[in-house]
C-alpha cells in the first residue's frame, strides 16, 4: 500500500463534553494517514493521479473549524468519512485527532483518539 500522510496539522475548535472547551476553544491535532492500493501519479506525474492533500487540508480544516461536536471520535470519524466520500482512491484511513490542552489535571503531553476505517468498512455509509 502507498500512503500519503498528513502531520500535525493544527486547527481550533470549539468542541469537547464540557462547556468551557465549546465557549473558549481549544486547538487540536490532527494526522491522517491515507493508503492507496497503488498512486497512479507515481508514473504519470499528474495531480489528477493521486490525491490532492491540499484539498484534503482544507476539508479537514473546515470540518474542525466549523463543527463543534462532543467527542474526537465523532469528529475522526467524520473527517474519515468525508474524505473517503471525496476520493475514490483511498482504500484505508486513519486518524488521530489529539487534544494537548484537554482539561485533565495533570501532566501529560496530549490525550488522543486514533481511528482507522477501511473504504469496505464503511461502504453502507459512503
Amino acid at each position: 500500500m502507498d500512503k500519503i500522510v498528513l502531520k500535525n496539522m493544527r486547527f481550533r475548535s470549539f468542541s469537547g463534553v464540557l462547556q468551557k472547551e465549546k465557549s473558549e476553544g481549544q486547538d487540536f491535532v490532527v494526522t491522517l494517514t491515507l493508503e492507496l492500493p497503488v498512486i497512479p501519479g507515481c508514473r504519470t506525474d499528474k495531480l489528477s493521479d493521486t490525491v490532492d492533500y491540499g484539498k484534503v487540508f482544507s476539508m479537514t480544516r473546515d470540518y474542525v473549524e466549523n463543527t463543534s461536536c462532543d467527542l474526537i471520535e465523532y469528529m475522526a470519524e467524520n473527517i474519515i468519512l468525508r474524505i473517503m466520500r471525496s476520493f475514490s482512491l483511498i482504500e484505508r484511513i486513519t486518524c488521530e485527532i489529539q487534544k494537548p490542552t484537554a482539561p485533565i489535571d495533570g501532566t501529560f503531553d496530549y490525550m488522543s483518539v486514533i481511528i482507522d476505517r477501511s473504504r469496505k468498512e464503511l461502504e453502507e455509509i459512503l
